[in-house]
């Protein structure tokens, strides 16, 4: 296998290193509505979910970028872990590294996490649509939430040789976050219609709350489970 220079990718290579905010919106849909977004060989493992836009002040790589997404519980061959449905990125560097290593499912979005003492605000915005909209009333009431590491990622990457083929294969990416500070509140998620990005076809059924964490990540290189 050949190896390429670190100077010829538009990204850097693991471990990717981060400060990170959190604000995450802990909810229930209806399965129904959630099941044709996870793709097979995973599977659906509850109808819980986390809607959450993030903050990444970063070392490596060296730009600060937003992620939001939708990560749902999935399974595969025993392993439980979280698996993002829809995944937005607000940096090209960024977008294309994730894509490429781990294969998260990203798109190129504007996000932004805005902070005060009695109530804390996360938006997505793409295509001329706010699509993903998060808030969080700080109570420190305790709320429901489930473990979603690892992550689970299906990597896509189209056969050059083929019109129809498509290699696939299933990433484990193990991290788990130095937690620096942890708040939680009652929570609220809206999502505005768009025929580009679908995430109101969602029927969310019960908010159990909202939680604002922040801390120190390393992002490792992947397991292919396949």
């Amino acid at each position: 296998m050949a190896i390429l220079s670190p100077d010829y990718l538009p990204y850097p290579l693991p471990p990717w290193e981060h400060d990170f905010r959190t604000l995450a919106v802990h909810c229930a849909v209806e399965e129904a509505s959630l099941r044709p977004f996870i793709p097979a060989p995973l599977e659906l493992a509850s109808n819980r979910i986390q809607v959450a836009v993030m903050r990444f002040d970063c070392s490596v790589p060296e730009r600060l970028y937003y992620d939001a997404a939708v990560i749902a519980l999935v399974r595969y061959r025993g392993i439980t872990g979280g698996f993002w449905p829809f995944a937005y990125n607000s940096t090209d560097q960024a977008m294309s590294g994730t894509r490429e290593i781990w294969g998260y499912n990203m798109k190129l979005a504007e996000m932004e996490i805005a902070e005060s003492a009695t109530r804390i605000e996360g938006a997505t915005r793409r295509l001329g649509k706010t699509i993903i909209s998060v808030a969080m009333l700080p109570t420190g009431e305790a709320i429901e939430t489930l473990d979603m590491f690892p992550r689970l990622f299906l990597k896509l990457t189209p056969d050059v040789a083929s019109s129809e083929g498509v290699r696939q294969s299933v990433i484990r990416m193990d991290t788990r976050p130095e937690i620096h500070s942890h708040a939680t509140g009652t929570g609220e998620v809206s999502f505005e219609p768009s025929a580009d990005d679908p995430l109101h076809r969602l029927k969310i059924i019960k908010v159990f709350g909202a939680s604002f964490t922040t801390g120190h990540q390393i992002l490792p290189w992947g397991e292919n489970l396949d």
